[in-house]
């Protein structure tokens, strides 16, 4: 009987044994399993990871490409400084309360009276900043992803916030860090300010975009040369490893296997140098010519190349000043400072270029086939068009193409374009071939555009008057231009009538002078070039406003320099008038119309091309006409050759081409008194 029941219970416990010897196969099948997976397939993985708890990787900064003048002068460089930073989550050590347990490192966010502790330490400009000192760390420390990570929060220490913080490091705790970095130095300051620019903070937006791979606290190009350049200036960052321990402090002695754990080192790539067309020395004489002027710009260029030799805004800000943060109350100072020292007056902003235009006006008419040039017209200081008097600037007489230019004779023009010879869709073609109303292509500090009316445009408007065809022909109305785009006009005049596109780079280097990239002239073909008879009518009547004793800017001629030139006064709006009316209080007359002049010399073979503009300066000859004449002086003496012709006596005036003879040598069809086919 007991041998029966033994049978029976082996019958039920047999099947049992072999489900629980499958099962354990199974568990351990999947046990091996696993370890090769994390043994083998996913052992190096969980090795760098295992490596990462005694490994603190950190980013070297590389050093920012440099900016040098034309002669080799830096304009922009490095310094070193000092960045504090700091981790709004640090990880800490918590003891356990079963004695039996290790520690666990668990990250616990600042406390307000730890950032408070920090903040102290600090020398702030003003409240606000202090308030975006402390919101920046609470922004980190809210941000359970990346607060875990030291972020820089105050760069550029002073040497006293350095001893402060250093002194206390110990005391707060691992999670403040100083780290050696560099800063941005500008060894000329607001000489070379909208030119080379400034470099801060990348904004939230510019992170955002996921463009070139910035951190938060990165620094880039805001404005000028850092700005447009700043793929070529940023340089690659580099990497440091070393061994630390559960606080993440470095190991002074590391064992050699965790030594031999750690990844390469990489080192940093500077930026690369970019050198400019600037001729510093120029700048100095062209920013000193404005001493006494307390808004306006001045470009020159090479007529022959496009090449920029200088340009300078008035007012300018000292961009080291954007290195550290300044305060509210000065930023808003500069703000609301109707001189509005934030803008570059060069290329920034457009206005009614005056006088100045009148070049490209009587272009427009040279190419009307009924037009006579010697024509004559007489002025006598007005004309009544449309129930309204377009005044001139005093009774001309009778005066014909070249006498109107000389002269500057806006009657003269107000006829051409009631008789529609200067219609606005002629003086567009024009005003568009001479690169007028479009930007030029130098591609710094957002260019603007200029305008240009056509009777297509008024008309959607609803502006088009034929007073508005009078006034354009005299570069007022609804023409804009900026000081850039006429530098280029008559620049182009003095190379014979070919539009260049302005340049300001002339190359670009690495660190150890490897060639990168280098400028080279660029005419701008799709603009027509000048008719070579047309550009020679103008060109002698530019002559003669600088030395024919009837010319408007006869009073600043050079005595031993022949410049050709063209003075410009442009009115202001009665808008303009009112708005800035505060200003006077300051010594700022802006019931004053704005100032111009260009040219270039020396008129028989140009080597440089200069435009001055004087906001509120009055009359061109008077304000801008002095600054214009300074630099191209200066210039032209640098590079005189002694033994070429004699200088001229001061005080003489030069032969005037067309009358005096010197054009004899020209076909009788080009001679520069003469359009071919006209009566001579």
């Amino acid at each position: 009987m007991s041998e029966l029941r033994k049978h029976e219970d082996l019958r039920v416990i047999l099947p049992r044994l072999q489900v629980m010897s499958l099962l354990g196969a199974l568990i351990f099948i999947a046990l091996q399993a696993r370890l090769c997976q994390l043994q083998i397939l996913e052992g190096e993985h969980y090795t760098r990871r295992a490596e990462r708890n005694f490994t603190d990787e950190t980013v070297v900064e590389a050093p920012r490409g440099r900016i040098f003048a034309s002669g080799g002068e830096q304009v922009a460089t490095n310094r070193p400084a000092y960045t504090l930073f700091v981790t709004p989550r640090p990880r800490i050590t918590v003891e356990s309360d079963d004695p039996k347990k290790p520690p666990v490192g668990v990250r616990q966010p600042l406390s307000d009276a730890q950032i408070d502790e920090v903040a102290a330490l600090i020398d702030f400009v003003d409240d606000a900043d202090r308030e975006a000192f402390i919101t920046a760390i609470h922004a980190g420390r809210a941000d359970e992803r990346s607060g875990i990570y030291p972020m820089p929060v105050r760069p550029n220490l002073s040497w006293q916030e350095y001893a402060r913080v250093q002194t206390r490091r110990a005391a707060l705790g691992d999670w403040l860090e100083i780290r050696e970095t560099a800063r941005r130095h500008y060894p000329r300051g607001d000489l070379t300010a909208f030119l080379t620019g400034y470099v801060g903070e990348i904004s939230q937006e510019g992170l955002a975009s996921g463009v070139g791979a910035y951190r938060p606290g990165d620094r880039v190009g805001k404005t000028g040369v850092e700005r447009q350049w700043e793929n070529y200036l940023r340089g690659r960052l580099g990497k440091r490893s070393r061994v630390v321990d559960v606080h993440g402090r470095g190991v002074a002695s590391p064992p050699a296997e965790a030594l031999a754990a750690l990844p390469p080192d990489e080192d940093p790539i500077p930026g690369q140098d970019i050198f400019l067309t600037i001729d510093l020395d120029l700048q100095r004489i062209a920013r000193e010519a404005f001493a006494d002027k307390p808004a306006g710009a001045l470009v020159a260029l090479e007529p022959a190349t496009g090449k920029i030799l200088a340009m300078v805004s008035v007012p300018a800000i000292d961009p080291n000043r954007w290195q550290q943060p300044i305060p509210r109350a000065e930023y808003l100072e500069w703000a609301q400072s109707p001189f509005k020292p934030f803008i570059d007056r060069t290329v920034q902003e457009h206005f009614f270029p005056g006088s100045t235009y009148k070049v490209v006006s009587a272009l427009a008419a040279l190419d009307d086939p009924t037009f006579d040039p010697a024509r004559e017209i007489t002025c006598d200081g007005f004309i009544k068009y449309g129930g309204r008097k377009f005044k001139c600037t005093h009774k001309h007489g009778p005066v014909d193409l070249h006498r109107a230019i000389v002269q500057s004779c806006n009657v003269y023009f107000y006829t051409l374009a009631i008789e529609d010879t200067l219609s606005l869709d002629r003086q567009e073609i024009f005003a568009r071939r001479t690169g007028l109303g479009e930007r030029s292509g130098l591609g710094i500090n957002s260019e603007a555009k200029g305008r240009i009316p056509t009777e297509a445009f008024e008309a959607r408007e609803g502006t088009y008057q034929r007073g508005v065809q009078l006034n354009s022909a005299i570069g007022q109305g609804n023409v804009n231009a900026t000081v850039l785009q006429v530098a280029v006009l008559y620049a182009a005049i003095a190379s014979g009538g070919q539009v260049m596109t302005p340049y300001l780079i002339d190359r670009i280097q690495t660190h150890d002078r490897r060639l990168v990239f280098a400028s080279a002239p660029q005419p701008r073909s799709d603009l027509d070039r000048i008719v070579a008879s047309d550009r020679n009518r103008v060109h002698a009547a530019l002559i003669g406003v600088v030395n024919d004793p009837a010319g408007t800017a006869y009073s600043q001629r050079l005595p031993n320099i022949t410049v050709a030139g063209k003075t410009g006064t442009a009115q202001v709006g009665a808008d303009d008038r009112r708005r800035l009316k505060a200003a006077q209080g300051i010594g700022w007359d802006t019931t004053q119309d704005h100032a111009w002049f260009a040219a270039y010399a020396p008129a028989e073979d140009p080597k440089i091309a200069v435009v001055a503009f004087v906001e509120h300066g009055g009359v061109g000859a008077d304000a801008a006409a002095p600054i214009a004449m300074r630099v191209i002086e200066h210039y032209l003496s640098r590079s005189a050759d002694p033994g070429s012709a004699p200088l001229r006596p001061p005080g003489v005036a030069p032969a005037l081409p067309g009358q005096r003879g010197d054009d004899s040598a020209l076909p009788r069809g080009q001679r520069l008194g003469q359009r071919p086919g006209a009566v001579p």
